[in-house]
Formats: C-alpha cells, sequence, structure tokens
C-alpha cells in the first residue's frame, strides 16, 4: 500500500502495489499558532495553497523547490528541496506530525522523538504522513536577476555567490557553453527595483522544446543543434524582478509528469565531478545528449538520516527528458547515474534511478539503523513496493 500526491515526477517510489492512497483531496489548514509562527496542515496540501496561506499571514519558508504543485507529505517524505539562503530540504521546517502506522494506528510524534532525524525523509515507510506542523519564518522581499553567464566564470564564482546572495540556481544549458544563472538577494520593503522584464516571445519557450526535442528521439546527436538554438532564443537575455521567495522564484505550473533524474554531490566533490559531466556529455562517441536545462541547487548540511545532503554540504544535478515516451532509452540518465555513484552520489528519491543497496548504503551513515527502524515500524512489509523492498527490506 502506498501513498501518492500530484505525481509531477515519475518514479517507482509509488507504484507497483494494489493499493495506492491519493492524498489530494487531505488538505486543510488545522491549525495556525501565531506566538510560535508554526502552522498545522494536513498532508495533502499543495505548496501553492499552503504558501499562499502563510504569505498572507506574514511568513514563509526559507527554502523551495522549483514547483508549487507538489503535495506536502510527498514532498516532505522524499527529500524534496530548495537552493542556497537555508539550504534545506523542506522537510527540516518539520517540528511536529502525526501519522498513521502500518497497523492503523495514529501517533503524535516531535522533534524530540529518537525516530525524528529518520522520519522526516522516510518515504512513507516509517508511517503515513496525516498532519504535518511547519517552522515559519518572517515573510522577506528578494531582488533576483537572471542571466546567461560562461560555464568557466560560474564555475569560477559560484562558492562566492553562496556567501553573498540569499538565492542561488544555475540552470545549466549543455553543449551551448552556458548557464543561466539566477541570483537573488534580500531588500527592504521600501528598496526601488529597476525591473526588467524577459522578450515576449520567451512564453513559447515551451513549445520550441517540444518541437526541437522530438527529433532527439530518433537523433541524438541532434540534440546539441537543438540546445544551441534554445539558448540564443530563451537564454540570451537578462531579468530583473522582485518578490518574495514564493513569488519571484518558484514555478506555479508543471505541464505533465516528467521524466527526470537528480543527483547530489558533496560541494567539495562538484567541480572536479561538473568537468568530468561536460567532457562526457560532448564526446561524439556515444548518445548521451542532455536536455536543457540541467537544473544545479545548492544544499546545506543537515542530520535527516536519508537527505542528500546528510552530513555535507551538496550541490544537486538534475536530468531530465523532453520526450518521456522515450525516457528508457535516453542515455544521459545512465551516464550521469555511473558517474555520480563514482563521486559518492546520492539520489534524490522520488525521481528515477536504478542503483540499489551496495552502491547507495556505503554513502548514507544511518543506512542500517534506517532499515532496522522500518522492520520494526512495519514488520510485514505492508508499505513496501518492489522499488523500495529491493532498497530497504
Amino acid at each position: 500500500m502506498r501513498a501518492f500526491g500530484n505525481r509531477q515526477s515519475s518514479a517507482d517510489i509509488a507504484a507497483g502495489t494494489e493499493r495506492l492512497i491519493s492524498i489530494q483531496d487531505y488538505n486543510a489548514a488545522v491549525d495556525v499558532n501565531q506566538a510560535d509562527m508554526q502552522i498545522t496542515v494536513q498532508s495533502g496540501i499543495t505548496l501553492a495553497a499552503l504558501l499562499r496561506r502563510i504569505e498572507a499571514l506574514g511568513w514563509c519558508i526559507p527554502c523551495l523547490p522549483d514547483i508549487d504543485t507538489v503535495t506536502l507529505g510527498g514532498a516532505i517524505a522524499t527529500g524534496t528541496h530548495g537552493t542556497a539562503g537555508d539550504g534545506h530540504p523542506l522537510c527540516e521546517y518539520m517540528v511536529s506530525c502525526r501519522i498513521v502506522h502500518a497497523d492503523g494506528s495514529i501517533e503524535s510524534v516531535d522533534q524530540a522523538d529518537r525516530r525524528f532525524p529518520a522520519l522526516r525523509c522516510s518515504l512513507g515507510l516509517l508511517g503515513l504522513f496525516s498532519t504535518v506542523t511547519l517552522q515559519c519564518r518572517p515573510l522577506y522581499q528578494l531582488r533576483v536577476e537572471e542571466q546567461p553567464i560562461p560555464d568557466d566564470q560560474w564555475l569560477n564564482q559560484y562558492r562566492r555567490w553562496l556567501d553573498e546572495f540569499d538565492f542561488v540556481r544555475i540552470i545549466w544549458l549543455p553543449h551551448t557553453g552556458y548557464g543561466w544563472v539566477v541570483l537573488g538577494e534580500k531588500i527592504s520593503a521600501d528598496s526601488v527595483v529597476a525591473e526588467q522584464s524577459p522578450p515576449w516571445y520567451v512564453k513559447y519557450r515551451r513549445e520550441v522544446s517540444k518541437l526541437l526535442y522530438r527529433r532527439t528521439a530518433h537523433s541524438p546527436r541532434f540534440t546539441r543543434t537543438a540546445n544551441r538554438l534554445l539558448q540564443r532564443l530563451f537564454f540570451s537575455h537578462k531579468t530583473q524582478t522582485r518578490g518574495t521567495l514564493y513569488g519571484a522564484t518558484v514555478t506555479k505550473s508543471r505541464a505533465s509528469t516528467l521524466e527526470l533524474a537528480e543527483w547530489a554531490v558533496a560541494q567539495q566533490r562538484f567541480e572536479t565531478l561538473f568537468e568530468e559531466l561536460r567532457h562526457h556529455l560532448e564526446r561524439n562517441d556515444n548518445d548521451a545528449f542532455a536536455h536543457i536545462p540541467m537544473d544545479i541547487r545548492f544544499l546545506k548540511a543537515d542530520q535527516t538520516w536519508l537527505s542528500q545532503a546528510y552530513g555535507e554540504d551538496a550541490v544537486t544535478v538534475g536530468c531530465v527528458t523532453r520526450n518521456p515516451q522515450f525516457a528508457d532509452r535516453y542515455h544521459a540518465f545512465d551516464l550521469v547515474e555511473s558517474l555520480f555513484l563514482r563521486y559518492a552520489g546520492r539520489p534524490h528519491w522520488a525521481k528515477r534511478f536504478q542503483a540499489g543497496p551496495a552502491e547507495l548504503q556505503p554513502h548514507w551513515p544511518h543506512w542500517k539503523d534506517f532499515v532496522n527502524l522500518r522492520r520494526a515500524a512495519d514488520p510485514e512489509g505492508r508499505f513496501l513496493n518492489s522499488h523500495l523492498r529491493r532498497l530497504f527490506e
């Protein structure tokens, strides 16, 4: 038996069972604690509904993922994250929750419980989230600049940006020599920002991308040409805006379920890994040509057992195909996974990967502790499917 939310990413974590539970309609706000700046909500609430509610209260969550259409319960359980700034997964802002156990019993758990570092990112294996209480922060404004910067330049500057800015995201454009760099800094409410909008035709990027990438399904080498055309058309200008973290940096729509992978590596190994990744993707003796964009984000070290940033500052790199029907023969997925595994990489739990416990266990110090907790919480394996049984039984 598995729970699922809005299915924004295609993954095996919520598949292959006879019983699937949708949490989409379990989406109410339960309580607001003004004194402690905390909100309690049902786990099926979308980030869009949650963030609108807390911004109306003058609050924020200071680290948000790229999209707002995911359900909170699914985002927390899988370690979904933002970038830079506070630099943590959403689960780090959960201070208490109610969970439904495999036997149907309900339990309230808070940060004082020894299981909490495991429960924060537990993949639905230690119980299903019923309600979640989040610690919020005061709302703030950002000035956000976006522009293309050559790869060698942003690679030499990103560490300084992480010290200077409150939001850093690099949308790498493989095969073009550029990254689309997004930098945000906190400003006062009365600051004046000379806003600069993108060209009018940028709104057609998805349609043009779809047309160009259709050919790459059968001619992977055309990806290089497609990416360069897309960079010149849609990633060659500069914009400047202001807004909240949610308003200025989060995508408000997602057309469909995506086929994508994401891997994290310790920041100290990222630059070496990136040079090797760029080298392999540019070679002509394979078909591992990657579509735009490859999303690069930055996480601070945390203590959540199965977090991508457990114990070390990390850099995450996403890899997407724009031809989902041909995802199983998109060679960039295999290239990215094999490379990250060589550098002790960790996958995003809600996205595509093939590695098993032999490859992954060495990179999470509490892997065996998590398995033991799972067995104690669900001895009959009711929350397992074939994918999770392979990893955690």
